[in-house]
């Protein structure tokens, strides 16, 4: 199927967002809205699949879902990318750790900008086809991840990524009345990531009997849950101090109005909470190595193997990183969208 052709006088754009979870989405849509408000003359269209394009169907943007799963198979993906660059011709290709849509983009010699926070080794596909970005914009530290010598000046460090948040840990009393949680509780807020579901990485029969072994006479917690929805209401329906929350597009309310928080060791989830200051357990179930990497130099996490742990230990390490209270310097978190669209938008006009 063709797609109908970019606005006559306008300068398209495809925007190819990761689809595996909602982490590439969501500050896509950012970027992507920061990138119209500075240029009025492009028409964008996102390209993605699975979680990712049912996030991108909730905002303005059009939307191209190329209707993959969310492990979506190298080869078609590339191919699928491939026509939409022959269809289309667009003025510049922006890729979110969407990794064929670069040698696609280069068969019809499209300028490319693309967006990561991790690197691999040289000989790995991702840093292959990496070498086909004109641009690659890194939204993390320099050093997080050791540079590839063949990507040696393409590459520009914005710093870690930062969602324009509106809460921080002086909203925690306001945070916790609009969550229905009383302000004198003791609140653990588990926030695994939509892909880590319990089939991928079950957490519910390691943390369930550690929360009710938490000594903490009025204590709640808050499992944002996506997909697990059903399963972990069925199995927290008899506790009203365990609040299952299908999706929180606001976090950030969550996380600061927790004592201490439980991630599976989903990368983008850590930082943030880190850039807030909450105090976390990272249970690293060892299938993303990667973001168990970047782990090692996050404050305030604690690593944790769930075949090395009993609920009791986990209750415990609970309630000790909660004592050690808020890490220093956290402050509201201001967008950093804004900077990575200037940084594309001169993109569009070298194109």
């Amino acid at each position: 199927m063709e797609y109908p052709g970019f606005q006559h006088g306008k300068l398209g754009v495809l925007f190819f967002s990761r689809g595996r979870g909602r982490g590439h989405a969501v500050p896509d849509i950012e970027i992507a809205r920061a990138l119209m408000e500075l240029r009025p003359d492009v028409d964008l269209r996102f390209v993605s699949y699975a979680t990712g394009a049912r996030a991108i169907q909730e905002t303005e943007f059009p939307l191209i879902d190329l209707g993959l799963p969310a492990q979506n198979p190298l080869t078609l993906t590339l191919v699928l990318a491939a026509k939409l660059m022959g269809w289309l011709q667009p003025a510049l290709v922006i890729a979110h750790e969407e990794f064929p849509a670069l040698p696609a983009a280069k068969i019809f010699d499209r300028p490319t900008v693309f967006l990561t926070d991790w690197f691999l080794d040289e000989q790995h596909y991702t840093t292959q086809t990496m070498q086909f970005a004109d641009r690659v914009l890194f939204l993390d530290e320099e050093g997080s991840y050791s540079e590839p010598h063949c990507l040696r000046g393409k590459v520009e460090y914005l710093g870690v990524f930062q969602r324009g948040f509106t809460y921080s840990r002086a909203d925690r009393e306001r945070a916790r009345e609009e969550l229905g949680i009383p302000a004198e509780a003791f609140v653990v807020s588990v926030l695994p990531g939509s892909y880590a579901t319990e089939a991928q990485a079950s957490l519910a029969d390691l943390l369930l009997p550690a929360f009710d072994l938490l000594d903490q006479h009025e204590k709640h917690l808050v499992w944002v849950a996506g997909t697990d929805e059903d399963l972990l209401r069925e199995r927290t329906a008899s506790n009203p101090r365990i609040q299952v929350l299908p999706y929180e597009p606001q976090i950030d309310r969550v996380m600061v109005a927790s004592d201490v928080a439980v991630t599976k060791a989903n990368r983008k989830t850590v930082l943030e909470l880190e850039g807030l200051g909450i105090p976390q357990v990272a249970i690293c179930y060892g299938q993303n190595p990667i973001d168990e990497q970047r782990l090692r130099r996050v404050r305030g996490a604690v690593a944790l193997q769930p075949t090395d742990c009993t609920p009791t230990a986990l209750a415990r390490l609970l309630a000790m990183q909660a004592s050690a209270g808020p890490l220093p310097g956290a402050q509201k978190r201001v967008s950093q969208a804004r900077e990575i669209a200037l940084v594309v938008a001169k993109s569009i006009h070298a194109g």
